[in-house]
């Protein structure tokens, strides 16, 4: 008995050899992919493991042929016989410690390349969303300025081809707006990268179009239009700084009344603008205030008169 417990600590400190070596081995595996120096250290410690490994499997079968046979009280013979069940016992261990590793070897590379997978997925939808971003910013750009002239009605006024389809560069500019409108919506809904380059390309035509349309109407003015049109659209100009400007607001309302008539149906005005300069302009009159409406209308009358005396 007191000789068995020995052989049963080497035979446990060799199973644990065999498991760590495994283990040693499954390490330099996961490494081979990294740096030189830390791969090339996880190697020759698996190594050195497998062996240690075998050298205290060694010790453990000869130990194991020494020993008495149980029941006997003879000592076996000096020269050691193979003990084929424990080199057998030994070599199925190994075995199976080599099984494992293996199949903990190929886990772990089928893990590391769902791994790789899932970041290259992460790190192209994250591109994707930066590029949309991007995109979105410069349609943006575009809208909030374009926006701007929507509700100014003087601009309107001074500018007129940019609201006009007639006008090539601005229908180009309307069917650049809408197209790029759509691909927005559609770039929200979709996946991979064809609606987001397809959205870009649209914004891309929006930008250039808005710059062609906008400095086209900017330099031609109202000088497209017919001269009476022209003419009255200038002294409507003029009239709006009294529209902003007015000491009162029935000043202001007739001069935006008589805005309205002078601008007729000659141009279109953005409906936002026609809306701010009503919030504006709208009076508060009091019961019985028409004849001060009255008397201001005669008043803008001669005021008209006078600009049209001008040279």
């Amino acid at each position: 008995m007191s000789r068995t417990i020995p052989l049963l600590v080497l035979s446990l400190f060799a199973s644990l050899s065999l498991l760590v070596a495994a283990a040693s081995t499954v390490r330099a595996y996961m490494l081979a992919q990294s740096s030189s120096v830390r791969a090339r250290a996880a190697r020759q410690q698996a190594v050195s493991h497998w062996v240690g490994a075998v050298l205290v499997t060694g010790v453990t079968v000869i130990v194991r042929g020494r020993l008495p046979v149980a029941g006997s009280g003879a000592e076996r013979p000096s020269l050691v016989s193979i003990p084929w069940r424990t080199l057998g016992l030994v070599a199925g261990g190994l075995g199976a410690a080599v099984v494992v590793a293996a199949v903990l070897a190929v886990s772990v590379r089928a893990w590391r390349r769902r791994r790789d997978h899932h970041r290259k997925a992460q790190q192209s939808r994250r591109m994707v969303q930066e590029r949309i971003e991007s995109v979105v910013a410069r349609h943006d750009a575009v809208l909030e300025e374009y926006g701007a002239y929507l509700v100014d009605f003087l601009a309107a006024l001074e500018h007129p081809a940019l609201n006009d389809p007639s006008v090539a560069e601005t229908e180009r500019f309307d069917r650049a707006r809408i197209d790029a409108d759509d691909a927005r919506i559609v770039v929200r809904h979709g996946e991979g990268g064809g609606p987001v380059g397809t959205y870009h390309k649209a914004v891309a035509e929006l930008e250039v179009s808005w710059r062609i349309a906008r400095d086209h109407a900017q330099r031609i003015g109202t000088s497209y239009l017919e001269p009476a049109v022209s003419r009255r659209l200038a002294r409507a100009a003029d009239l709006m700084a009294v529209v902003r400007d007015g000491a009162t607001e029935h000043e202001r309302a007739l001069a935006y009344q008589r805005v309205r008539r002078l601008v007729g149906t000659s141009v279109r005005v953005p409906q936002l603008a026609e809306l701010a300069v009503e919030y504006l302009v709208r009076p508060a009159l009091p019961a019985g205030g028409l004849d001060a409406v009255v008397r201001a209308n005669r008043i803008m009358d001669v005021a008209l008169l006078e600009m049209r005396d001008l040279p």
